[in-house]
């Protein structure tokens, strides 16, 4: 739909049945407007929950992966249909055709992305995601974050993730064991210069001493260690969203 546009002018596209919670960005290039989100083939919110087991068994069953998925796999095991992913739908408008792609492979799922937000709307270099730790999601029955990934949309997949040829480069920022984060952001830097020049922030539990933390992690360190650990009075829950608000200093 364009911008200032109404009921009239609404274009549909057709696309592969998907579940698509959270979109990380959207953009137009050339003919093309691009969609990219986190997509899975089925939701976990689902009227097709097996009955014979119960929601945390069901759920569990679903969050794995079985191994490296092509580019253009439209359908996966039952093992496979919450593994959520980095996805891309390009939509062109002349000639309405859709043209789709998985952009991540399979060494973890993700959700809950995120970017800069100066750049919503315009082409972007990076995203970020939290990433689900598998064994703990699966024991649970409810996805644990275990740690957070960065997107290189313009560089292809180094050697870490050969199994997944094709597919765009990640960078993974793993927690310590039993650690799991809620809530992430993303806060630019400010005066930075270029678009990954900044922090997430992030709370993380740690289960085995019930202490809730604030991460900020360097995003052009992606990997290294958090810049800051900061120790907070009290739990804070597993969530959903965050977002930073910045408050004024006074002298």
């Amino acid at each position: 739909m364009p911008r200032y546009g109404n009921a009239d002018s609404i274009r549909w596209f057709e696309v592969e049945p998907n579940c698509t919670f959270h979109i990380l960005n959207c953009f137009e290039e050339g003919d093309e407007v691009v969609v990219r989100g986190c997509r899975s083939l089925e939701s976990v919110i689902s009227e097709s929950c097996d009955m014979d087991l119960d929601k945390s068994e069901w759920v569990s069953g679903r969050l794995r992966s079985k191994g490296p998925i092509q580019q253009d796999a439209k359908y996966s095991t039952k093992d496979e249909l919450l593994f959520s992913r980095s996805y891309e739908w390009r939509l062109n408008m002349e000639t309405g055709e859709v043209k789709e792609r998985n952009l991540t492979g399979t060494p973890f799922a993700m959700e809950f992305p995120m970017i800069n937000p100066n750049f919503n709307g315009v082409k972007n270099k990076f995203g970020y995601t939290q990433t689900v730790h598998d064994s703990a999601s699966a024991s649970s029955g409810m996805p644990k974050f275990g740690g957070l990934a960065k997107l290189y949309f313009e560089e292809t997949n180094n050697k870490e993730w050969e199994e997944s040829e094709g597919h765009i480069k990640v960078e993974h920022h793993e927690f310590e064991g039993n650690t799991f984060c809620t809530g992430a952001a993303f806060v630019p830097k400010e005066g930075g210069r270029e678009e990954d020049d900044g922090w997430i922030i992030t709370f993380v539990h740690d289960e085995d001493t019930n202490t809730s933390k604030v991460y900020i992690i360097d995003t052009k360190n992606f990997t290294s260690e958090p810049v800051a650990k900061i120790t907070l009075p009290c739990r804070v829950p597993y969530g959903f969203h965050g977002a930073f608000m910045p408050t004024p200093l006074h002298n």
